[in-house]
This record gives C-alpha cells, structure tokens and sequence, in this order.
C-alpha cells in the first residue's frame, strides 16, 4: 500500500511538463475543439510514441466502410478510399488491431475508434495484429461520434492528434491536473459556516507547449455563485521559456458566510501574444455547497445526484469491490449520515448483461488508522469499523441508473474522525459509476490526504485509480444541533404509526421544553424545520404536506439527539 502511494506522488511530479496528447477538431468544424480519448500505446503495438510531438498527424477525418450494412466496424477489408485521411471506425466485433490494420492496409495516415457504449475511452490491447499497426490508434467517447457522425460521413472535417509540444509557436496551457480546486465538489454548509471553517486555495501550474518563450503571463480566477464574488489575476510573469512552466498561486478564496449553490470557478491564462491554440488557456473547478450532499465527482444541478460517465471495477475481482470516499472534519459531530446514491452498470459488449438480481451494499465506516498523511510511513486501511451499512438488489436491467440506498440506522458523526464511505458489489459483473471531467492531482500534492480508496477482494489501494477516476457517489447528510459538546442518540424511540397515513406520535418522555424537528428526504434535500414547544411527553407531527415515501426525522432536544426513519403511506 504505501509503496503504491508513494509511486503515485512521484508519478504525478515526474509527468507535469509531459507531452499532452489531443484529439483536436479543426475549424471551421461547428464542433471545434478538444475531445476526451485514449490512444493505443505499449506492448502489443507497433504503432508511434504519441507522446513525441514528431508523430503527431493532421487530416481529413473520414467514416470506413467495409462493405457491411451496419455502421462500420472495420472488421473486413476496407471498401471505400480512405487512402492519405484518418480513418474512422466503431469499436464491437473484432479486436482492435484488426480494424487497424485493415485501415492501415487500405492507406489510412491514423484510425479513431468510436466506442459502442457509454463512458470513457477505454486501453485499448492489440490483440494478434496489434504489432502489425504502425499508425496511430485513438478512441473517443460514443457522445463524440454522435456529434461529429454527419461530418466523418461526408468527409469534410479535419482534426490533430498527438502532442502539441512545440507544435505551435505561441501556445500557453494546462490541463484539469494542473489546478487547485475545493477539496470537495459538494460541501455541507454545516461544516462551512465561515472563512475559519472553509476556504479554497487557488492556482496553477500555466505550462509554455509553444515553441518560442512567452512574456508577462497572468492566470485570473472568477468565482461566481449568481453574481461575480471572487475576481483575481496573478501579477505577470516575466518570461515563461518554450518548454518551461511555472506555478502559479492566487489569494485565498473565502466568505464570512457560504450560501447553498453552485459557485462556479474558471481559470483563464493569458499573455502578450495570440494563443495559436486557446483550447486549453480555460479550465473549470466548480465546487458546491449544500444542506446534504457530500461528494468528489460533480453534482447535478438538476437532479442532486453525482454525475456518472463512466464504469470502472478493481480488475477481474470476484468476491467484492468497493468505491470509497474519505471524509474527515472537526466538526463532524454537527452531521449525520442518512445514505448514499450511486450509479452501477454491467457490461455491454461483446454481450450484453443484465444488472438485474445484482446485490449491491453501502457502507460507513470509522478509519481509526493513526497517520497523518499519505507519506506517513503508518499510512493503511487497516483498521475500519463498520458503523452503518444498507444494501439494494437490482429489480430491472437499470444500466447507469443513479440509485439512492439509506443506511439501515442514521448515524451521528464525530468531530475530526476519520470515514470511509463505501459502495461494495460482489462478484465479477457489476461495475461502479465513475466521473472521469474532474482531476484532484495538485489536490493531493498540496494536502496529502487520502480522497477515493477503492478494494478488490479484500486488498485495499489507497490510490484508487488515479486522481482524475472519481467515484460517483454522493454521501446525504442532514445537520444535527451545533454546539453542543456531545450529543446522545439513543435510537430507542419507536414512533407510531409508521407508516404513517396523517399523524406520527413520537415518545419523547419527560424532556418538555423546546424541540427542534428537521425532517429530510431520501435524497437528503431538507424538507421541514419546525421549532416546537413540548407541552405533553409525546410530540404528534402532522404528515399530510409529505408526499409518500421514507424521510429522515431528527429531534434535537437538551442535550439529545434522536434520528429515526419514519414512512408516509397514502
């Protein structure tokens, strides 16, 4: 484990200034610009380093036919000319260094591979003919095909892939892993009640790709959650050499106060000369803060649920993997934990699988490991206590559904201990959704902190697969009172009815006096707050404004606090 950890810091330093490989469509192409892709590369082929800028290919990008009705998978010889153009293809059927090399044989300069199901491009093997393949081989997203279909069929769009590394004379850039961002996508407001309690520090490594220097460079942050309220701009570098890079930092982003919302955060480099390639001068870290959402991957505005685009599992594991997020904070004892939403998904191809009858479990977990950070030689996910768990079993083939499981028992948190929080599947089928837009790399280098471990039969990797492979999962929190030194919950409260058609009675006991009732739904939204003076020792709450379906009710009253699950029938 920590020779894992350790690895991936170095790795993550070594590769900073490394050569960025794009998929860049031209203009005047309505759909310019840089596409998410994976490339062929390593054992198994013999196709060109795609990371030296001298193997990079331009041209015109044009559908392969092989004489079959379908859309082309490039699994015969090619039928139509595609002789001195990329030619374009869809994954299924045959392995990759077929199509390749029947591309390859028809003339082609590079193949792309549009992938045939959701999510991102996947490695790509060679399989028999791969080492046969001396052109570049890509992959992009299903989404990118349909886009730029129409253009690939009437062969009249060009694109660039490989390294733009002195490609171009002027060109600045950075890429997702360069930045610093919140620690968290979504915050719980809770924790965040002023600028001692949340900030996000700023900046960013801004890399010259060009190949000639570039003069008074400047990277400006905006930060706008309905109105601008954070706008910064560096103070210019002098001179960024070709080839050379520096980092960046910005003041510190903080508010007395933090509002729920979206805070949308864009960076943007510039300089005295024309980028010739501004593609990459912007990048987004957009964070959020909420009531209840807590999560690594992006959130939807929307629907307040994680966004998923794309399934990955820990290797060909067959007893159970797991997709974890870290969570540690001072004042954990000011949330509870009502559950988690996840995505899960089986494979598509070259057969289909149903999801149906999958089990599928959450889990919390208390890390009782004693380190301080990732390089503390006592770093492990050795010592976990389950303290909460719920499970789920698929009814239907619900591929990439997005499905909200509550613990069996909410559970209070406490202050600065730390958790995992965890999806587990079980056997060879089922994959976890993922959100793959988002990169924690300067993240991690800056703070140290474990952020998405993952396990697989057993085995734990601190790592998880990399920082820019977030688990798309959302834990639901509800705030509990603040500001007590300890708070009961003694769970032993037995509400009636429940379900409950218009009224639930709760025992309360002897404790009259004030109580606050904060009821919240399954997907941890707040639905009511009510301040209550107890005049007789069971508090009757009326539920005909809830629609049916379970909510999490807590009672705060003294110094206790009771959380219970209460059902409305109609």
């Amino acid at each position: 484990m920590k020779k894992l950890v350790l690895f991936l810091a170095f790795s993550l330093i070594a590769t900073l200034g490394s050569a960025q490989v794009i998929f860049y469509v031209d203009p005047p192409s309505p759909n310019e610009g840089n596409y998410n892709m994976s490339f062929a590369n390593g054992t198994g082929w013999a196709v060109p380093d795609m990371t030296d800028p001298a193997n990079a290919v331009m041209g015109t990008l044009c559908m392969a036919s092989d004489g079959t009705a379908a859309d082309s998978l490039a699994c015969n010889a090619i039928t139509n000319n595609v002789s001195g153009q990329i030619a374009v293809l869809y994954r299924g059927s045959c392995e990759f260094g077929v199509k390749a090399l029947n591309c390859q044989n028809a003339g082609a300069i590079a193949v792309v591979i549009i992938n045939n199901i959701p999510g991102a491009p996947i490695a790509m093997g060679g399989g028999a003919q791969g080492t046969n393949v001396t052109i570049p081989v890509v992959m992009i997203t299903d989404i990118a095909g349909a886009l730029l279909k129409t253009e690939f069929e009437a062969c009249n769009v060009t694109a660039f892939i490989g390294s733009k590394s002195g490609f171009y004379s002027d060109d600045l850039g950075f890429y997702p892993k360069h930045i610093l961002r919140s620690e968290v996508f979504g915050n719980i407001k809770a924790l965040s009640q002023d600028n001692t309690e949340f900030e996000v520090q700023l900046g960013g490594w801004v890399i010259n790709y060009g190949s000639d220097d570039q003069t008074n460079v400047t990277l400006n942050c905006q930060i706008d959650n309905g109105s601008v309220i954070y706008d910064q701009t560096s103070t210019p570098e002098a001179l960024i050499a070709s080839g050379d890079s520096v980092f960046v930092i910005l003041p510190t982003f903080t508010q007395s106060t933090y509002d729920n919302g979206y805070y949308e955060v864009t960076y943007t480099i510039d300089s005295d000369s024309l980028d010739l390639f501004p593609d990459d001068n912007t990048l987004e870290a957009d964070f959020m803060m909420s009531d209840s959402l807590y999560s690594y991957s992006r959130i939807d505005p929307g629907t307040f649920k994680p966004v998923s685009v794309a399934s990955f599992r820990g290797g060909n594991t067959t007893a159970s993997n797991s997709s974890c997020l870290a969570f540690r904070d001072p004042n954990g004892s000011r949330v509870a934990i009502a559950g988690m939403t996840f995505a899960g998904a089986t494979s598509q191809n070259p057969t289909p699988t149903s999801i149906d009858g999958e089990f599928v479990q959450v889990f919390a977990y208390a890390w009782s490991d004693n380190f301080v950070d990732l390089n503390d030689a006592n770093f492990g996910i050795t010592a976990l206590n389950e303290i909460a768990s719920g499970e789920y079993i698929y009814t239907s083939d619900a591929q990439n559904a997005l499905i909200y499981v509550p613990f069996e028992v909410p559970v209070l948190l406490a202050d600065d201990q730390r958790y995992l929080f965890c999806v587990t599947h079980y056997g060879a089928n089922i994959f976890t959704g993922y959100d793959t837009e988002y990169d924690y790399n300067w993240n991690l280098e800056t703070y140290l902190q474990p952020q998405f471990p993952i396990e697989a039969d057993g085995s734990w990797f601190g790592a998880g697969f990399g920082t820019d492979v977030i688990p798309a999962l959302t834990v639901n929190m509800f705030p509990t009172a603040i500001g007590f030194e300890e708070n009961e919950s003694t769970n032993d409260i037995i509400a009636y009815p429940n379900p409950a058609n218009y009224v639930v009675n709760i025992p309360v006991g002897e404790n009259y006096g004030a109580i606050v009732l904060t009821i919240t739904d399954l997907q941890g939204r707040v639905v009511s707050v009510q301040n209550i003076e107890m005049i007789a020792p069971i508090l009757t709450v009326d539920v005909t404004t809830l629609a049916a379906g379970s909510y999490i009710f807590n009672l705060t009253h003294g110094d206790k606090n009771e959380v219970m699950t209460i059902n409305v029938a109609r």
